[in-house]
């Protein structure tokens, strides 16, 4: 008789953690939803999931220790394991950890502007003599082409009109 009611006390107390843990995983989501902006299908989406996880989570439980049996100690422990970490830390635990996310995710943004502003003046001298290199490669190309295509005509016209000579006087 006590080992049974040892049995059942541990598996409340399991059931307590089990209640625990899904508010810590409800509370992640809501920290979550805190720190990056969400529409309500989005919000729905997610809800959806956690739901699913939740539930395949107790059934698993229920399946694993209770034969698939439901037992009033086991719901009692989810909600007690629930209310505790809800009235304990969870309240205190998103508040702060949301509120040092979105710090965190500012001053990452701003530092990162703040770099990206500092490289390109950094790097604005040097895009500035590449692109006036470029064009004066561009231009001496485009003399220089001019040049060679006028002296290759000259030469081949030369050597046509020779050929043309030569033809002829045979």
């Amino acid at each position: 008789m006590s080992e049974l009611v040892t049995t059942e006390f541990v598996l409340f107390l399991y059931a307590a953690y089990f209640g625990i843990e899904i508010a810590f995983v409800y509370d992640m989501l809501r920290i979550f939803r805190r720190v990056v902006g969400h529409n309500r299908l989005a919000m729905a989406f997610e809800d959806f999931l956690y739901w699913l996880w939740v539930g395949i989570k107790a059934f698993l439980m229920l399946y694993e220790y209770h034969n698939g049996r439901l037992r009033f100690y086991t719901i009692l422990g989810v909600c007690a394991g629930i209310f505790l970490y809800t009235v304990s830390v969870g309240s205190l635990f998103v508040k702060y950890s949301a509120k040092l996310l979105n710090k965190t995710k500012t001053g990452a943004f701003n530092a990162a502007e703040k770099a990206g502003k500092k490289a390109e003046s950094v790097l604005e001298k040097p895009k500035r003599a590449a692109k006036a290199k470029v064009y004066a490669l561009r231009e001496l190309l485009y003399r220089k082409g001019r040049y060679f295509s006028r002296t290759l005509k000259k030469k081949l016209t030369v050597f046509y009109k020779m050929i043309k000579i030569v033809l002829c006087k045979h």
